[in-house]
């Protein structure tokens, strides 16, 4: 195994020291070859060149486009934030009428309050009438019974008396009491 390893070392050595020194001859049919290859790759080249020119050019078509459509988008940009202001404007001229729905709010609260007392007093004042008519006529119609029992006591008294005498009768009966 030895052996075979180095034989093979060998051989690689030695051909590889001694490189070929044949020289390749250049022949016509050699230059021509590769002055139509040359040819060929100038025209792919330029063939290239109009196409990359044709595209340069639509993508300056389509920036050009791209740019217009900006403009547009400002455009509508600009009417976006003209409409903004104009909400804005609303939205200030709606808080002014709350607070005037608010002041106003305040203000029937405030109407509220008042008929809500007046309305009170007036049937404190019903109340307070009624209770001083009982208590004032109370001690009336009680001095009134009081007047009335008296009274016929002494309308029996004088009937009374009116039997007995006669002369008392008769002024009795002249006054209307008999």
């Amino acid at each position: 195994m030895k052996k075979t390893g180095l034989i093979i070392l060998f051989f690689a050595l030695t051909l590889s020291a001694f490189p070929q020194s044949q020289e390749v001859p250049f022949t016509l049919e050699d230059r021509d070859r590769i002055t139509r290859t040359e040819e060929k790759v100038q025209s792919l080249r330029n063939e290239m060149n109009t196409k990359f020119e044709a595209m340069y050019s639509k993508f300056e078509a389509m920036d050009s486009k791209f740019e217009a459509m900006y403009s547009k988008f400002e455009a509508i940009d600009s009417k976006f934030e003209a409409m903004d202001s104009k909400f804005e404007a609303m939205d200030t001229k709606f808080e002014a009428l709350d607070a005037k729905f608010e002041a106003m709010d305040s203000k029937i609260e405030t109407l509220y309050w008042g008929f809500g007392i007046m309305i009170a007093l007036m049937l404190f004042l019903f109340g307070y009438i009624i209770w001083d008519r009982r208590t004032a006529l109370n001690p009336i119609q009680n001095k009134t019974v009081n007047l009335e029992e008296r009274l016929n006591k002494i309308e029996f008294a004088y009937r009374e008396q009116a039997k007995n005498d006669q002369g008392f009768a008769e002024i009795l009966r002249h006054a209307g009491l008999l």
